[in-house]
């Protein structure tokens, strides 16, 4: 997976320290690359269409704040089909008086319906879906009520390219929330909301993609 973490490691040592002194702690999250969908799909464990149940931070074995999301599993695109619930954890929230907060780092909130990504059922991640926002989509209702998918940032997508790079790499750029591969409709396009994926379109692609890999 191209994302750098190291740097984070170093980090996450120092704000255990510094999370029993300070009421707040930022902390910094090292670069975070941008992939190809198509990669986005192959380091996921699961995949999954789930609805955020609950949400709560609480302190890990290590002392470090987490914030621990229970999802409703609706529907399993990759993995184990048989999970009901998922309980995943994101680094970063509060606990009473003291708050860790990991930049651009978004912890799903509770009601939203999307897909998730996960890149590990057993590892620890600082964020557990792969590329960060870029295994997180959500599924919202479009101009006319229809229910469409959307990236985390509420951009509707047009199409999906899942396919893997074939010549040799471009060299590497720094997310935006967005994998490579994955066509949003930009702000004042005149494209139509109506071209938007709908919810069994996004599915379609991503088990096409997983049948195409095995």
């Amino acid at each position: 997976m191209s994302v750098n973490r190291k740097p984070l490691r170093n980090l996450l040592g120092t704000a255990a320290l510094l999370c029993g002194l300070w009421t707040a702690v930022p902390l910094h999250a090292s670069t975070v690359l941008q992939m190809n969908f198509g990669e986005i799909i192959a380091h996921a464990q699961l995949v999954f269409e789930g609805r955020v149940l609950s949400t709560e931070s609480r302190r890990s074995p290590d002392g470090m704040i987490h914030t621990f999301v229970t999802f409703a599993v609706l529907d399993v695109l990759k993995g184990d089909d048989t999970l009901a619930e998922i309980e995943l954890s994101f680094l970063g929230g509060q606990v009473d008086t003291q708050r860790l907060q990991v930049t651009d780092l978004e912890v799903p909130e509770v009601g939203e319906t999307g897909f998730y990504f996960v890149e590990s059922l057993v590892n620890a991640q600082v964020n557990p879906l792969v590329g960060w926002a870029q295994g997180h989509f959500l599924i919202e209702p479009d101009a006319s009520g229809d229910s469409i998918v959307t990236t985390a940032n509420h951009e509707p997508i047009l199409t999906l390219d899942p396919a893997m790079p074939v010549a040799a790499p471009m060299p590497t750029e720094i997310s935006k929330g967005v994998a490579k591969g994955v066509v949003v409709q930009g702000v004042g396009s005149a494209s139509s909301l109506s071209r938007a994926l709908s919810v069994d379109e996004f599915k379609n692609h991503v088990r096409s993609a997983v049948e195409s890999s095995q």
